[in-house]
């Protein structure tokens, strides 16, 4: 079975199509063939039964003349009989002919001589008063022994003679056994199998064509397709590297960024902080009554807000170290540095569940609540300002809210040329830059509310991306780029 199987295997779609149709043609040919066959030989043998009993009609009713058949035949009309018996009846459509009187009696048989029966066949007279009767014979009626023996099956037809008159004037028998019928039934159904068969091998020739022509277009749809697939592997390929490379990208940027805000806390710090401080030990230096001054009072006031201005912007811009902080401990931090820097109360409520996150991330989180709380100085002069965080079904929500009046809807016309909210396009860009949404919602004397929302296994999947080396990647830009990062960091 396996041989045959790999057999089959082996071939290819054409041949094993037709192999398949072949068999399965030639299994329902013979099937419908036999069933048919038996079919027509059935209904064949009844006409060829009709036939008989015409021809032998026939051919009796030219001897036997017009006067009724009783108790015997004259040896010359008997012979008469036979001899057109003989000659006439062709004994491949005919067995054996018998004639009985109109008074039941056995008067020929083409057999030999007749010998009279005790009872009458009731056949017989049925067929006297008119009737013709076709039967298989049998061996129970004495009259049929012998001619039982001329086949397996043996039919027996009891016909009516007429004169012209139409008076019965005897009875003819024939016997046809079932062999002698099939034989010529079987020479004229061997005429229909011939066509069958011609038919059948015509059908499966076309087939084969059609399935030729049909393999080679499927070939050709299969090498379009393999083509295609392989084109789609290779632009999903790209897609891939874009992605890793953009991914890379985009760290750089952030990363960049951070350097490039604390450089500049670290070039205010270490210079307009510095001299302004130096100027202020100068203005200690001042005689007092001029210190006294109007102006020098003014002036000495300016001072001293640039330099806690100055102080406060270079607080802002300079991150403190992130590193190895999770989640909670990151907005904490935010929170500590918020309020020392602005003596501002602010309600925390955090979800203490650990959620360790990428340094790109925190750094994000980060800058982003330290923005929102600034924000909420400002606008809402830090009435009601809370920080709350919390993860459900691996989303992760960072809430910055206050109580303060809302922001204040401003019509397009309205607002000056070119302007742009600096600090929402700052917090959302980078959210954007973290896969995260940011949403803003205020309404008029109900406060504001900034959420930050994140989905954590995404977070997951993208730390893992960032991680790949960088030799897998891109090209050597990226070591370039690197070394600017870290020149940028540590410049100053």
């Amino acid at each position: 079975m396996r041989q045959v199987l790999a057999f089959l295997r082996s071939l290819g779609l054409t041949a094993q199509f037709l192999l398949l149709a072949t068999v399965l043609y030639t299994v329902l040919a013979i099937g419908t063939g036999t069933l048919q066959n038996r079919i027509i030989s059935e209904r064949m043998i009844e006409g060829s039964l009709e036939i008989e009993q015409a021809l032998a009609r026939g051919v009796l009713l030219s001897v036997l003349g017009e006067e009724p058949v009783r108790d015997y035949l004259p040896p010359a009309l008997k012979a008469r009989v036979h001899d057109a018996v003989m000659t006439q009846i062709d004994p491949d459509y005919i067995n054996r002919v018998k004639i009985w009187g109109i008074d039941g009696t056995l008067v020929y048989s083409s057999s030999g001589p007749v010998e009279s029966l005790d009872a009458l066949e009731p056949s017989v007279m049925r067929a006297v008063r008119g009737e013709t009767i076709i039967s298989r014979a049998d061996g129970v009626s004495p009259e049929n022994i012998d001619d039982v023996t001329l086949g397996s099956v043996v039919y027996e037809v009891y016909m009516p003679l007429l004169n012209r008159n139409g008076e019965v004037i005897a009875v003819g028998e024939i016997y046809c056994s079932v062999e002698l019928l099939l034989t010529r039934i079987s020479r004229m159904l061997s005429d229909t199998d011939y066509i069958r068969l011609a038919s059948l091998l015509i059908g499966i020739a076309g087939l084969a064509v059609l399935v030729a022509f049909a393999q080679r277009r499927i070939s050709a749809q299969e090498r379009s397709i393999a083509d295609s697939l392989r084109k789609s592997d290779e632009l999903a390929e790209r897609n891939r590297q874009l992605f890793n490379e953009s991914e890379r990208l985009r760290t750089q940027a952030a990363q960049i960024s951070e350097a490039v805000l604390n450089r500049i806390g670290s070039e205010l710090h270490d210079g307009p902080i510095q001299l302004l401080s130096i100027a202020a030990l100068y203005r200690s230096q001042l005689i007092h009554a001029e210190a006294e001054l109007p102006l020098a009072r003014k002036a000495s006031e300016l001072l001293d807000t640039a330099l806690a201005d100055l102080r406060s912007i270079s607080t802002g811009l300079v991150l403190p170290t992130l590193d190895g902080l999770d989640l909670a401990e990151t907005l904490r931090l935010a929170v500590l540095n918020f309020r020392t820097e602005c003596g501002t109360e602010v309600a925390l409520e955090l979800d203490e569940a650990e959620v360790t996150l990428d340094p790109d991330t925190r750094t994000a989180i980060y800058r982003i609540v330290s923005e929102a709380l600034h924000n909420a100085r400002k606008h809402a002069e830090g009435r009601g300002v809370s920080v709350m965080s919390e993860v459900t079904d691996g989303i992760l929500d960072v809430i910055v809210s206050d109580k303060g009046p809302g922001i204040r809807q401003v019509t397009k016309e309205a607002r000056p040329s070119g302007h742009v909210s600096l600090g929402l396009a700052g917090m959302r860009n980078r959210a954007k830059s973290i896969g995260a949404r940011l949403d803003v919602t205020s309404r008029p004397g109900r406060g504001t509310q900034v959420r930050l929302s994140m989905d954590l296994e995404n977070e997951a999947n993208r730390w893992h991306a960032a991680a790949i080396p960088t030799s897998d990647r891109g090209t050597t830009s990226a070591a370039e780029n690197d070394a600017e990062i870290y020149a940028l960091r540590n410049d100053g």
